[in-house]
């Protein structure tokens, strides 16, 4: 007898076991199935909901008013500028019977639907434009704009909004009174000598600032060692999520397979027959690999096959951290198997592990000190790896340090189960 015949004997010993087949195969499935459909694809995890500019509806009575389209172009630069809404958000927000939205582009249904938002918290405040906003503007008259906003909403970004507003209505009145000066300067110097009419011409026909290149200018470098962020959408989170966690359970399958066989007394009947120890542990440990591989192969191609997962350009990397995570969860299984520790008490440590490893939702969503504490799961490097390659398409060289911390964690846990393993005490 051999390795291979062990190794045979546990697979026929898995595939009998119904209980371990389903939470090794069916459970991450019956984890991942339902969260990615329900998530759908995208940022189902809201993981850059912080990244996109703020939006500000800016209802404008003044229409092509040339001070009110400036204002705008200008609050464009910042902001997310919304003049118009959908009527899908028209109808959530209980305005689809409203008099005014019977016609849908009427400024007034827009100036409702933008109030509504910012009463709801959907908006952190709009701007209205008054009607006659650029004429009050070109002959110096005072002039107001509305800006509309929920006291109880998000003071910070109320700020912001406002102060963007400000900045923008200074902008569009300074650029104006400098134009009305300029002309009443021209105006006056039909009295001046020659030679000042002829450099005030000169000053009035060159290029306007705007398109003069200014006497300070910036150059944005970035530095050479930043590497963009790029976050996991919802198929790249949660199917290498829950299989790195189920990948995890090979420890309590190893651990109550080494402690039934060592109390029914296989392993004493087995030594009785011409196999050494490390021939009968090798065929375990390789049955228990083999599983842990086909497991990973299911999932990733089920996500593959169901959600279009891309799993990255690099198969050799892909395998070998498959490889490298596979076999740092046997190498924890045989140590907890050397150990007096029951497969019982395994399951909470293993949810807890998966928490903190960021298999169940998003590592980046956990407060900085969980993110620490998870830099000493092995869950988290295995996933940090798949979403390398997954997620930012890196190859073998980028996520070698990733396979080199899960394999120096299973070399950690097979010297210790070597040094405490006993095929003949019972547990």
């Amino acid at each position: 007898m051999n390795w291979i015949s062990v190794f045979m004997n546990d697979l026929r010993r898995v595939m009998k076991d119904r209980a371990e087949l389903v939470t090794l195969f069916l459970l991450p499935l019956a984890f991942i199935l339902p969260i990615s459909f329900a998530l759908g694809g995208g940022d189902g995890y809201g993981m850059t909901a912080g990244n996109h500019r703020t939006e500000l509806p800016v209802i404008n009575y003044d229409g092509t008013g040339t001070s009110s389209v400036s204002l705008i172009d200008s609050l464009g630069e910042s902001l997310d500028v919304e003049q118009s809404f959908s009527a899908d958000l028209r109808d959530r927000l209980g305005l689809s019977g409203d008099p005014d939205c019977a016609n849908a582009q009427s400024l007034a249904c827009s100036e409702k639907t933008a109030r509504a938002l910012v009463r709801r918290s959907g908006r952190a405040g709009m701007v209205v434009i008054p009607e006659g906003f650029s004429t009050a503007i070109e002959q110096g008259q005072k002039t107001t704009l509305i800006f509309y906003y929920d006291p109880a909403g998000d003071a910070t970004r109320r700020m912001q909004l406002e102060g963007v507003v400000k900045g923008a209505a200074a902008k569009i009145s300074l650029t104006t009174q400098l134009n009305q000066s300029n002309a009443q300067m021209q105006s006056l110097s039909t009295f001046a000598p020659e030679a000042f009419r002829q450099s005030l011409e000169q000053q009035a026909n060159a290029p306007a600032l705007a398109d003069q290149q200014p006497a300070v200018q910036f150059t944005e470098l970035t530095p050479s060692s930043y590497v963009p962020q790029s976050y996991p959408d919802t198929y790249q989170q949660t199917v290498p999520g829950y299989t790195v966690m189920y990948v995890f359970f090979l420890i309590a399958y190893l651990n109550a397979s080494i402690r039934e066989e060592r109390h029914f007394g296989t392993f004493r009947r087995l030594l009785s027959t011409p196999i050494s120890r490390p021939a009968l542990l090798g065929g375990k440990l390789a049955a228990a690999i083999f599983i842990g591989m086909v497991q990973v192969a299911i999932m990733f191609g089920m996500g593959y096959l169901m959600f279009g997962l891309e799993l990255g350009h690099d198969w050799l990397a892909l395998f070998l951290l498959t490889l490298a995570l596979v076999t740092c969860a046997t190498a924890i299984g045989l140590a907890s198997g050397a150990s007096r520790i029951s497969s019982g008490i395994l399951t909470a440590p293993l949810i807890i592990g998966a928490l903190l490893g960021g298999c169940m939702f998003p590592v980046d969503l956990m407060p900085s000190f969980l993110r620490t504490i998870g830099l000493f799961m092995p869950h988290t490097h295995a996933l940090i790896g798949y979403q390398n390659l997954m997620v930012r398409g890196y190859g073998l060289v980028e996520v070698l340090p990733q396979i080199g911390i899960l394999l120096l964690f299973a070399a950690v846990f097979f010297f210790y189960a070597v040094k405490r393993f006993d095929f003949l005490e019972e547990a």
